[in-house]
């Protein structure tokens, strides 16, 4: 086993959820929903983005469209006269180096005229992407949250921000389905797709927002993830470039491919201590535990989502019983993709990951699960792995991480409350106003971090 890796101990997580979102959108006639593609999508190739050790793919041009999204997974907006406005939406192909090309479909709307008090371009404060849990097939019905997304997608909507909603045809990790024979799988390098559709979103639909002549030059370009879907964003900053152009981002109950050695060897890693603990960056910083303390946890994945890992990664001996002992060859693939896997550049290595971002960031992790809600999971000690590498020497402009009580299971943050915030407000409306600012839950207590300009370091 690997054990000089680490700058930490960590437990167990759940990538996405164990139930769809209740479907609560609206209803056109007694069909299920159908989101229209009305506009087409913007026509050109994705530039690799700057500040990485790795560099993003590209969207291939044009796809199959425009194409009729179903279900209430993908956002829609009912208007006070009672009229639907969907998304407009499309469907294409990301290629990236050293994985299988994979379809995708994503979907945005504008508030723009259609939002209360929406009505100038200047009036659009940004844009926020969403990422899901899980394999990222659902657009946004098991993130891993009870509470339904749309409600959250529908706040930041009304404050002002467009909506970015995508799903992947397959698993996003796995960089071949099937494996050639005799070939193993690096999340790392299937982490291309979500920074490549980053990058697309950032060169067309926000600049678009964001342009100084017809837009709002103050508009933020933002992203969101619950579990594997804030390891969609987490790679994107820590290798391909995204942190420096994301504004803020809210990441929830992860990354949880932080260190995916430490998640599958054999025995066990130790412990985690999570908002406990120092590092090289000059120890731990951003925390906002309220009442709460430090708490301990095992980083390991759990049955069956160490068998997701296992597929992903094509080794199945991750989490597995036998060997005993995991082979040092398993333990280094693992390491190699991981989130960190604090590479030098040596022979042998992965990539080399950054983490000195310009990127607003705000961590969500459960620190205690309500009573039936089963027991805590991998999610926060593999967030911790992450958070452990941001020290007040290399801090974003504004960075906080949050412990949230009685979440309603492992990863439900929405259901869970924050006494890190005054008030000890819910999960949710902590999650709200930390991206868009207002008064979700009835009083303002933050202030949105979704913007461009100048952050400040802040609770």
């Amino acid at each position: 086993m690997s054990g000089t890796h680490r700058l930490s101990p960590e437990r167990s997580i759940s990538l996405g959820s164990t139930a769809k979102i209740a479907t609560k959108l609206l209803l056109v006639s007694t069909l299920a929903v159908i989101a229209f593609c009305l506009l087409a999508a913007p026509v050109g190739p994705v530039h690799a983005s700057g500040g990485g050790s790795l560099s993003t793919g590209t969207i291939t041009w044009p796809g199959t469209g425009p194409y009729n999204f179903l279900g209430a997974d993908w956002f829609a907006y009912t208007d006070s006269s009672g009229n639907v406005h969907y998304m407009s939406c499309y469907q294409t192909t990301v290629n990236c180096p050293n994985t299988q090309a994979m379809p995708f479909k994503y979907g945005y709307l504008s508030p723009l005229g259609i939002a209360p008090g929406i009505n100038t371009p200047a009036n659009v404060q940004g844009l926020v992407v969403y990422f899901n849990g899980k394999g990222g097939e659902d657009p946004a019905g098991s993130s891993g949250n009870s509470q339904d997304e749309q409600e959250v997608l529908g706040y930041y909507f009304t404050q002002g921000y467009e909506i970015v909603q995508m799903s992947w045809s397959s698993d996003w990790e796995a960089t071949y389905d099937p494996f050639p024979n005799g070939t193993y799988g690096n999340i790392q390098n299937a982490a291309c797709r979500p920074a490549t559709f980053l990058s697309y979103v950032y060169s067309n639909l926000y600049a678009a927002i964001s342009n100084p002549n017809t837009g709002n030059p103050n508009a933020g370009m933002c992203a969101q993830g619950a579990s594997a879907g804030s390891a969609q964003v987490a790679y994107s900053m820590a290798y391909y470039g995204a942190g420096s152009y994301l504004d803020n981002v809210e990441l929830i109950s992860g990354p949880v491919f932080s260190d995916i050695d430490q998640g599958c060897e054999e025995p066990n890693a130790p412990n985690v201590t999570v908002c406990g603990l120092t590092n090289y960056k000059g120890g731990q910083y951003g925390c906002n535990l309220g009442t709460d303390t430090p708490w301990t946890l095992s980083p390991r994945y759990l049955y069956p989502t160490n068998n997701d890992v296992g597929g992903w990664t094509n080794d199945s001996y991750c989490g597995n019983l036998y060997p005993v002992t995991t082979s040092p060859q398993s333990d280094t693939r693992w390491l190699n993709q991981s989130i960190v896997d604090q590479s030098t550049g040596g022979s042998g290595q992965g990539a080399i990951p950054m983490f000195s971002y310009t990127t607003a960031m705000t961590g969500w992790l459960c620190a205690s699960v309500a009573s039936g809600g089963g027991p805590p999971n991998n999610s926060s000690p593999q967030g911790q792995i992450f958070y452990a590498n941001i020290g007040v020497n290399n801090s974003p402009p504004h960075y906080n991480v949050y412990s949230v009580d009685n979440c309603s299971s492992a990863e439900f943050v929405y259901g869970g409350t924050v006494s890190g915030v005054t008030s000890d407000p819910s999960g949710l409306y902590a999650v709200m106003q930390d991206m868009a600012g207002g008064t979700a839950g009835g009083t303002a207590l933050l202030p949105a971090q979704c913007f461009h300009g100048t952050h400040t370091q802040g609770p």
